[in-house]
């Protein structure tokens, strides 16, 4: 028993010694809280912004150095992003004290001038050593952004080094970086064959931050995700030397303190903090090295001035989006149900479902196109629809880029190789390019491994090279006669969907380049779902009801409807794992 207890006692110590922030002062030291991924979620995590400059003035009150920074993605996410294109949330970001950012692959969700004017409005310096501009095709490119800042704290320097992941050209809409001709990128971002010239970008601008500073710290808006091979926050450890930490996000994963071999062999520190402001990371550099790595917990306390910024944005936004449209008995997941994991992004799941719904009703009953199928994916799918009132506001919180919907008209070859490409990750982690599918069912077999052709930035080249599709099973549906039939690869369809993968081969969708371009702007997606939610049979409340039983499509023979399952209904079918 006393072992027992003496070991529970080494634990508590060993926690407090990765976790806790010295309550004494240290001019010596310097203190880096960090976030990523925050997706303008500004007071509605486990920490407020409000919180984290609180924290940031009681250690400073403590006489700590402290540096707030964050790794990417913070002007995009939730309706309150789409209110102004990000500005108010690089004013609650200037407000809370931070003095460094990375770009991520959001900052870009509103088009090239809104990026520059976001990153003029800040106060804290945005960096990044591998986001180039080209005036030709032939232009090897300048660094836009610098490639590092140095920032002072007491007397201690310490040197960031931004990077940017190079899948960003097509994370983001593909178009955006292109010359107004769309032959050649005018933007870009350093990659090479298999990273080679991004870890040279890294070592370069690491090179040159370290000779003027006591610590280098590489921000990295890169991920751990296998769809970011050669490109992730561990290859690039692995392949550089001379920084002490990178600070990671991409991902939206939470490690704190794991230790990555570098070129030279000596550990590095990579941590990274979450999502949607779930903690707040905290790093401490003292005697040349990096001590400790955790998160902080906040206590609750709130700096005034930014509590009052985040009520009235978020009183702004409720009054503009905050209008009530219909109610929902349950939510319609696109997390599987009290965890962190997106079902979006890697298997069917009933938000999923009913964004794939909403879009195929539209076209079809609004918009009269006649269209065979709609697809959806999964990383426009963000939230789940809340159980509850269901308002604008939570629509545009599950779509906030406010993109539009568009129609193609593509042969059964491309609609397979599409959702071949979108199931690539399957079994194996997320990808943003998983496509949740209406009017159609198909079959992802994991056994398959992918061998997908793609070039450098994960854009689909062609089919598998072995000629083994991991899709199997696709079957078509037809309102006409209740029933589904094989998809015939030389017949040609007419698709609705999100236009970023249908139009402009957003996540990497290439093989839709081809296909003849019906419509790109048939409505906001946001309003779609919308439209799709009032359409809904109305309860004795007054207000329409989001249940399986009342939905529009309910009235189509043997069409496979399951909104309160989070898995969803079934229409896909992921062979070698549940559900």
């Amino acid at each position: 028993m006393k072992s027992d207890l003496n070991l529970v006692a080494v634990l508590w110590l060993a926690a407090v010694a990765i976790f806790a922030v010295p309550a004494y002062a240290a001019k010596s030291r310097v203190v880096v809280l960090h976030t990523n991924d925050t997706h303008t979620h500004i007071d509605d995590g486990r920490v407020a912004f409000s919180e984290i400059a609180a924290e940031k003035a009681r250690l400073e009150a403590e006489g700590e150095n402290v540096i707030l920074v964050d790794a990417g993605d913070y002007v995009q996410g939730t309706a309150l992003g789409g209110f102004d294109s990000g500005r108010s949330a690089i004013d609650i970001m200037n407000a809370t004290g931070y003095k460094v950012a990375t770009l991520g692959n959001h900052e870009f969700d509103y088009g090239i001038e809104s990026m520059f004017e976001n990153a003029r409005h800040a106060t804290f310096r945005t960096v990044s050593c591998n986001f180039i501009q080209r005036k030709s095709p032939d232009d090897p490119g300048r660094l836009v952004f610098p490639a590092y800042t140095v920032v002072t704290s007491g007397t201690i320097r310490v040197a960031f080094v931004g990077v940017t992941t190079p899948t960003t050209l097509v994370a983001a809409k593909p178009t955006t970086f292109l010359d107004p001709t769309g032959k050649w990128h005018a933007y870009d971002f350093i990659a090479g064959d298999r990273g080679k010239d991004l870890y040279a970008a890294v070592q370069n601008a690491v090179n040159e931050a370290a000779a003027h500073a006591d610590y280098t710290i590489v921000l990295g808006h890169l991920g751990i995700s296998p769809d970011c091979l050669d490109y992730r926050s561990t290859d690039v450890i692995e392949h550089t030397t001379n920084f002490v930490a990178l600070i990671d996000g991409h991902s939206h994963s939470e490690y704190t303190g794991s230790r990555v071999c570098n070129a030279a062999g000596k550990d590095v520190i990579l941590t990274q903090s979450g999502s949607y402001l779930g903690l707040l990371g905290c790093l401490t550099l003292e005697d040349g090295k990096c001590v400790m790595a955790g998160t902080i917990y906040t206590r609750g306390e709130k700096d005034a001035k930014v509590a009052r910024m985040e009520k009235n944005l978020s009183n702004a936004v409720e009054r503009q989006l905050g209008v009530k449209i219909a109610s929902a008995p349950v939510a319609l997941c696109s997390y599987l149900p009290g965890t962190n994991e997106r079902l979006a992004r890697k298997e069917s799941c009933a938000a999923g479902d009913f964004a794939a719904d909403a879009v195929l009703w539209y076209a079809n009953e609004r918009e009269g196109r006649a269209c065979d199928l709609a697809m959806m994916n999964g990383g426009n799918v963000r939230a789940d629809i809340p159980q509850g009132a269901v308002t604008l506001k939570a629509l545009r919180t599950v779509q906030p880029f406010g993109g539009d919907i568009g129609i193609v008209e593509a042969n059964g070859r491309q609609i397979l190789d599409a959702l071949e490409f979108g199931a690539q990750a399957v079994g194996n982690g997320e990808f943003g390019g998983f496509l949740h599918v209406a009017g159609l069912k198909y079959t992802v077999d994991t056994t398959v491994k992918s061998s997908l052709r793609v070039d450098a930035t994960g854009t689909w080249m062609s089919g598998p090279s072995n000629g083994v599709y991991r899709v199997k099973d696709v079957q078509v549906y037809s309102a006409k006669s209740g029933t589904f039939s094989p998809l015939d690869l030389n017949a040609i369809y007419r698709v609705a969907g999100n236009a970023f993968t249908l139009v402009d081969g957003g996540d990497g969708f290439a093989m839709f380049r081809s296909t003849k371009k019906i419509e790109n702007g048939l409505a906001m997606d946001y309003l779609v779902l919308s439209e799709y939610a009032r359409s809904f049979r109305i309860d004795s409340t007054g207000m329409p009801s989001i249940t399986t039983a009342t939905s529009p499509l309910r009235s189509l023979a043997n069409y496979p409807i399951n909104y309160e399952n989070p898995h969803g209904s079934g229409r896909i079918v992921i062979k070698g794992q549940p559900h």
